[in-house]
């Protein structure tokens, strides 16, 4: 089995020569048969991971969780393994890992939206149009800790709910909603842990419904979510499920680990144990030791 490492150049940037050394220090060290991969404009990392569709490898992308997500989306029902090195803006399927993987390979479940698929989180409403704030969730400016309570502020301002009728466990469910998060790791949006009961390995979904409400409640929700402690607001309906089906009048942005999905109708499906993730803290500790973002 080898290790195959994907190196973003057109995010890494700067970072690129020092991550290939570091990673190449590390793979030599421990003596592990590897690969960089680093992609180009005439081979995108789309193209590179086209040549490992029959293999059994560990793919380890370098990135945050948007990054995972597309290579989770070509890694999914291949005999691969999918393993990284959190280094995005978020890292928050990382922040999950950290409280519940043991080093080495785990096998944990993969959830399919539509015809994509995921493994930390989906949410629709006001975490969506927070997320997915491209601009400033990425802004180069904005100091990294500040990034999502700036897009917070911004969207708090002009949010309206989404009308959002939903089918979970054969029973109906249709109102106005600031926000609907289907968990299956803990923490979305930077930190914010919003699934903490969540298990990658359970085969359900937690799910948590928020009805519209005014801004200051709103606020308050944010900050309670931030913390966990929403868990006690009676504000908010959590259900675990197996199977979701959300539908809306007109199409609705939904946020996947970092990435835009958008449609008026979701089917979402929990397969059990359905991905086999690497996870290997020593590794990036050292892979990430004086690379600076």
């Amino acid at each position: 089995m080898k290790y195959i490492f994907l190196i973003n150049k057109f995010s890494l940037k700067k970072q690129t020569q020092k991550m290939n050394e570091k990673i190449t220090e590390y793979c030599k060290k421990n003596k592990l048969d590897y690969k960089i991969e680093i992609n180009s404009e005439d081979c995108s990392t789309e193209d590179i991971l086209k040549k490992y569709t029959k293999s059994k490898d560990i793919i380890i992308c370098i990135g945050g969780d948007g990054t995972i997500n597309r290579v989770l989306n070509m890694v999914a029902n291949t005999k691969n393994i999918l393993g990284y090195i959190p280094f995005g803006t978020g890292n928050d399927f990382y922040r999950t890992n950290k409280e519940l993987l043991k080093k080495g390979i785990n096998k944990i479940d993969l959830v399919k939206i539509n015809d994509k698929y995921f493994i930390n989180t989906a949410c629709f409403g006001v975490d969506a149009d927070i997320a997915n704030s491209e601009k400033l969730v990425h802004s180069s400016i904005l100091p990294k800790s500040q990034r999502y309570n700036m897009s917070i502020v911004k969207n708090l301002l002009i949010y309206k709910p989404r009308h959002l009728k939903l089918v979970i466990n054969e029973k109906e469910y249709e109102d106005d909603y600031n926000t609907v998060v289907l968990c299956n790791g803990r923490y979305y949006g930077g930190g914010y842990k919003i699934g903490p009961k969540a298990l990658l390995d359970d085969g359900i979904l937690d799910i948590y419904l928020a009805k519209k409400t005014s801004k200051i409640k709103l606020i308050k929700l944010l900050l309670n979510i931030k913390s966990g402690k929403h868990e006690f607001d009676n504000s908010i309906e959590r259900i675990n499920a197996k199977k979701v089906y959300i539908e809306s009048k007109n199409k609705v942005m939904c946020n996947i680990d970092g990435e835009i999905l958008e449609s008026n109708k979701f089917n979402v499906e929990v397969i059990p144990k359905g991905i086999n993730i690497y996870y290997n803290q020593e590794m990036i500790d050292e892979i990430l030791q004086n690379t600076e973002k």
